[in-house]
């Protein structure tokens, strides 16, 4: 195992931190895979889930059975984890600028774009060479990034995560929601891999979109493959080389040995079925998997402030206009119904009882797409 330490731009006098990442195989070998967690620094469960995967690989490494480029990053977030008010971690947005950690990351279909020229000129003297193709867009990817300026430190954080995963062919971003099932977001494209890791993850529901908006970290490996093909009709006929999925560890407070180091027993599997690492893979598990399209997701926000009851719980199915939670009011004694607008499966609720208006209440997936359907989770 290799360690690098990456220094960020100073934010304040004598306040510079650095980004860890940890490095393991060889580049070159076999693929490359890349695993974060902590990008919302108040997420917990991602970051201990890392420490027992590199446990896990580090014994791998010393047997000689790690056959590809691993890289982990256990604390994707260094700005974000310094930032605490009142003993509580404020994680989830950047307090100088009050952006979510896990938006507003580059473009790399642009940023590559003024270098396809000459990458698609040499193409045609190598036709059907698409490993080729895949590395020099890479490259160019990874070359733009390096030339981007980082005028804060936020941006440098975003810019350098982007440089160790927008090569990788497999990136999994670890997340957790407030209290939630476990679930993912993974885009359509590679929708039997993403079945795949599903099954070793054991997580049942899948949330399937290319494009949310916003430029997520996920979106920001992943995406760019989608955009250059559709700029460019020599490049339709090339699959996408980065499956990046956002891996979503149920709640904020799921944080125990024993979850922890069942969740990286898994990754570790998973990464022994794709011949990451050799020795005697498992079993693909066979559960059922329910594939729900983002468009057919909604918010449930609050129609008034109160304290919250829910009436339903993650992983439970409701139906349309089914009343979820109710809000009442200790004042006036008057009880609101909060109703799901759609239905579908809840995957993700609120856990602190007392809501304002307007306050996220729960997340529900279903089955049909509908208008104003997914949005955007703050």
């Amino acid at each position: 195992m290799k360690i690098n330490h990456h220094k960020l731009p100073e934010h304040a006098l004598s306040g510079q931190r650095q980004l860890t990442h940890f490095h393991f195989g060889q580049p070159g070998l076999g693929g490359k895979i890349y695993l974060q967690a902590g990008l919302h620094a108040d997420e917990l469960p991602g970051m201990l889930v890392l420490h027992y995967l590199k446990r896990l690989l580090s014994q791998a490494e010393r047997r000689g059975e790690i056959q590809s480029e691993i890289i982990i990053v256990p604390l994707a977030n260094p700005a974000g984890i310094a930032q605490v008010l009142l003993n509580s971690g404020i994680g989830r947005f950047d307090l100088v600028s009050g952006r979510n950690f896990n938006r507003d990351f580059p473009d790399l279909a642009r940023l590559a774009e003024p270098r396809l020229a000459s990458i698609l000129s040499d193409k045609a003297k190598r036709p059907g060479d698409e490993k080729w193709l895949r590395q020099q867009i890479r490259a160019a990817m990874v070359a733009a990034l390096h030339e981007l300026p980082a005028p804060s430190e936020v941006v440098a954080i975003r810019q350098h995560l982007l440089q160790l995963a927008c090569d990788a062919d497999l990136v999994l971003d670890l997340h957790c929601d407030d209290h939630a099932i476990l679930h993912l977001y993974a885009d359509p494209a590679w929708r039997d891999q993403v079945e795949t890791l599903a099954q070793f993850l054991a997580i049942d529901t899948v949330l399937l979109s290319q494009d949310s908006g916003g430029g997520s970290f996920d979106e920001a490996c992943g995406l760019p493959w989608h955009r250059l093909a559709a700029q460019h009709p020599s490049l339709t006929q090339l699959a996408p080389a980065c499956m990046a999925v956002t891996v979503e560890l149920r709640g904020q407070q799921d944080v125990s040995h024993a979850l922890a180091s069942a969740d990286a027993e898994r990754i570790y599997h998973y990464l022994q079925h794709r011949g990451a690492i050799t020795g005697p893979a498992p079993a693909m598990p066979q559960r059922e998997i329910v594939m729900l399209p983002f468009t057919a997701g909604e918010i449930v926000s609050a129609p008034a402030s109160g304290i919250l009851l829910l009436l339903r719980q993650p992983g439970e199915w409701v139906g349309k206009n089914e009343v979820v939670a109710e809000i009442i009011d200790p004042i006036t004694d008057t009880v609101k119904a909060v109703r799901a607008q759609a239905g579908g499966i809840i995957y993700a609720s609120r856990r602190a009882p007392f809501v304002t208006l307007g306050a996220e209440v729960m997340k529900i997936a279903g089955k049909t797409p509908y208008d104003g359907g997914g949005g955007i989770a703050l």
